[in-house]
C-alpha cells in the first residue's frame, strides 16, 4: 500500500474540522506546498509567509504541527532553521 504525496494530502485536509476557515485552510494548504519544494528560495518565501499568518492566528500552530514536522525532514538545512521557528510559535 502507498501512501499518497504531501501535496495529494494536503488538499485533501478538512481544515474546518480544526476551526480554520476554508479560505485560510486554503492559503495553509499553498504554503506549506510551498514550504516543501525542492526550490530553497520558494520555501524560504513561504516559510516567511507563513510565519507571519501563523502569528497572526496561533490557533494555526496545532493543526499544522505534524506538516510541518514531515517537511523539516525532507528540506534543506536553511528551511529546516526556518520550520524550526515556525514550530516554535506553537
Amino acid at each position: 500500500m502507498s501512501i499518497d504525496p504531501l501535496w495529494k494530502r494536503l488538499r485533501s485536509v478538512d481544515w474546518e474540522k480544526a476551526g480554520i476557515s476554508p479560505e485560510s485552510g486554503k492559503k495553509l494548504t499553498k504554503l506549506l506546498q510551498d514550504l516543501a519544494a525542492k526550490k530553497e528560495v520558494r520555501a524560504m518565501k513561504a516559510s516567511q509567509k507563513l510565519w507571519s499568518f501563523v502569528k497572526a492566528n496561533p490557533s494555526f500552530s496545532g493543526p499544522i504541527r505534524p506538516y510541518l514536522q514531515e517537511i523539516f525532514h525532507i528540506s534543506e538545512p536553511a528551511v529546516r532553521d526556518e520550520i524550526n521557528d515556525l514550530i516554535d510559535l506553537g
